[in-house]
């Protein structure tokens, strides 16, 4: 997809680092700034993102902290800054669908005090396409009526191979996970949006499966 150069785009990459390898350690997030290329937050990862306290490390090397607010069946998240404030809360709508017959609500997004400031959305249906202009794979992130962001997948930055086995492997070709502001600045602090996006994949993931 092709993304305005006025909007602010993070992309978040995956590796393995060998040295990262302890018990546990599943795989490294890298979250990049996509019009500077600059590493904003890296995170690594080690067991599940919905159970465990994760250190999310900014392009300052400080160390944020994301948490479930229980061990068992968890359903809220606190993100907090490296002087421990609270920064965001992720608040799993599980009923969400249930009120909202044109969107679904994945997570109540909320302030230090438990105000909701955000929504992240699955609106597929005409109506919703309609509202957010958005595509058919796209998430979105709303304040109020206002779309605030989307959760997309970009192609990766790959050069391409010449000729039709190029042409092939362009098609089959893997995409990051990336979320784009409506505006010119990022609509969350790194650390914050990559605890979302790794929040987000896991919880979809495995409803998908189930």
């Amino acid at each position: 997809m092709t993304i305005p150069t006025d909007q602010a785009v993070y992309r978040v990459r995956k590796l393995y680092r060998k040295e990262a390898a302890a018990k546990g350690y599943r795989y490294s997030l890298e979250m990049l700034d996509e019009r500077t290329r600059q590493i904003m937050a890296t995170c690594e990862l080690v067991g599940r993102a919905t159970f465990a306290v994760l250190a999310l490390v900014d392009e300052q090397q400080r160390v944020w902290h994301m948490g479930p607010t229980r061990k068992i069946m968890p359903s809220r998240w606190i993100v907090t800054d490296p002087q421990q404030r609270v920064v965001m809360q992720f608040e799993q709508s599980i009923l969400g669908k249930l009120s909202n017959p044109l969107h679904k609500v994945v997570f109540s997004l909320l302030d230090a005090e438990g105000r909701v400031v955000y929504r992240l959305l699955d609106p597929r249906s005409n109506i919703g396409d309609r509202i957010f202009g958005i595509g058919p794979d796209d998430w979105v992130i709303s304040d109020g009526d206002r779309l605030a962001a989307k959760l997309v997948r970009l192609p990766r930055r790959e050069p391409r191979a010449p000729g039709l086995l190029g042409a092939l492997k362009a098609l089959l070709r893997s995409a990051d996970p990336a979320i784009v502001s409506m505006g010119a600045q990022h609509a969350f602090p790194a650390p914050v949006a990559l605890a979302l996006l790794m929040l987000f994949q896991e919880l979809t993931d495995a409803s998908a499966g189930a």
